[in-house]
Order: C-alpha cells, then structure tokens, then sequence
C-alpha cells in the first residue's frame, strides 16, 4: 500500500498522472459520442421531396425541370463537394446500348454551396433540349413506343433523372490525403434516380 508520505514526496507526478488519466478517458468519450453522432447524421440526412417536368416551348424545344430537396436535421454543417444532375431516356431497342443522355449538369466545390445544420437546400435544375440530334432520337422513342401499344408526346416521355451528391459533414478538418481513414466517416454521398419510384 503506497503511504501518504511516498505521495506527497511524489505529488507531482501523482498528479501528472490523474491529469492523464481523466484527459484521455474525456477524450475518448468525447470520441465516442462524435462518431456516435456522425453516424446518426449518415443516417438522417437524406434527399427527398423530388420534382420534374417537361414543357414543349414554342420553338419545338423540350424544358426539362428538376428540383430535390437535401434534408439535413442533423447538427451538423454540410459543405458540398459535388453535385450531378443527369437526364436520360431508356431506350432498349436503340443500338448505342440502352439509354441516350439528353443533358448533365456538374456542380462543384467552388460554388461554395453550404447547408446548415438543421436546414435544408433545395436544388433546382433545367435545361433546354433543342439539339435536332437528340430531338430526332426523342420522336424516334415515340414511334417505336406507339408501335408497341405506349402513347407518347414530347412532354409525357419518362424521362429519367438521376441526381448525385457528395459533400463533407463540416468541422472535421484534417488532411484528405494524409487522413483518408477519416474520409469514410466525414462523406456523405446520397444518389436518387427516378426510376426507381416506378
């Protein structure tokens, strides 16, 4: 048993040691609690709410529109990386194999897009189609469609949308490279495509 006299003669160190001690049982509770709430924001931020039209224009032009929402009820801050907005049209009897891709649009990290925690960030997109190309392929889809029993126009084509983001959960700094352990945990990446509410 250590005598009250050994510990006074060693107080110094005795206390260095209790200050460990109690510094990193905080730390890895802090640790713990922080990946615990990581991984229940991975599980609540979410794309939701999505919305699309098309409308003929009066130049013969298809607008196409897109909106979706990022939900993040979490308490933390989401700084986008990237975001990606395509629209196709399955077409199984064409021969480029399946699908022709009628616009794409790329967000990327300088548009210095940021969601607040709490919040949501509605994103909104269209695009005009007015390439005789792709209008010729779209007429063509409707053709074959009518010869199979499936009526067609221009504005009521199933059109596909697919939309992509990644983003950072913000107030992690460390270095993507040297850190990329940590990736895994701070990116979200959340997909949505239309098909798959059919």
């Amino acid at each position: 048993m250590v005598s009250i006299r050994k510990l006074r003669e060693h107080w110094f160190s005795v206390t260095l040691y209790v200050a460990f001690s109690v510094f990193f049982l905080v730390s890895g509770i802090v640790s713990a609690m922080t990946y615990s709430a990581i991984v229940r924001a991975h599980d609540q931020i979410q794309l939701v709410d999505p919305s699309y039209d098309a409308a003929l224009l009066d130049n013969g032009s298809v607008e196409i529109s897109f909106a979706i929402t990022l939900s993040n009820p979490s308490r933390y801050e989401l700084r986008l990386h990237t975001a990606t907005w395509t629209v196709f049209v399955d077409n199984s009897t064409g021969t480029d194999g399946g699908r022709f891709t009628l616009t794409v649009e790329y967000t990327g990290p300088t548009a210095g897009v940021m969601v607040e925690g709490k919040s949501e960030h509605i994103f909104e997109h269209t695009a005009v189609v007015s390439d005789p190309a792709l209008l010729a392929d779209l007429r063509g889809f409707i053709n074959y469609s009518a010869s199979t029993g499936s009526s067609y126009t221009l504005e009521t084509i199933p059109y596909a949308h697919e939309f992509e983001i990644i983003a950072w959960i913000g107030g992690f700094a460390h270095d993507y490279v040297r850190e990329s352990y940590l990736n895994d945990l701070v990116r979200l990446d959340r997909h949505y495509i239309s098909e798959e509410d059919s």
